[in-house]
């Protein structure tokens, strides 16, 4: 992520664009969406990570799930697709003071 910051910026575009809460996304999507080189692949992926694994509170999308697939043409890689949804509106502290 130090070379390229704009990762979650760019992942926010890409779901207000894709218009869903929720929707599978390879690397490769968001690559071509933005038009970026393969250089930004391992950015991108790391991020998708870590997001999976904890939460990013600059990030808006949270990755819930993680599956590999085989590419289904020739060099045949092993590539992975994240779900990726909008994380729940954080409660207002009026509604926390107001409980039973």
């Amino acid at each position: 992520m130090h070379r390229h910051p704009e990762v979650p910026e760019l992942l926010e575009q890409y779901m207000e664009a894709s218009g869903t809460a929720e929707c599978w996304v390879t690397v490769r999507d968001l690559r071509t969406f933005f038009r970026m080189d393969e250089t930004t692949g391992p950015a991108i992926s790391g991020f998708l990570q870590r997001i999976h694994h904890g939460p990013f509170p600059a990030c808006r999308y949270r990755v819930t799930r993680m599956e590999k697939f085989r590419d289904t043409a020739p060099p045949y890689r092993i590539i992975k697709k994240y779900l990726v949804q909008a994380r729940p509106a954080p409660r207002s502290l009026r509604s926390a003071d107001n409980r039973p």
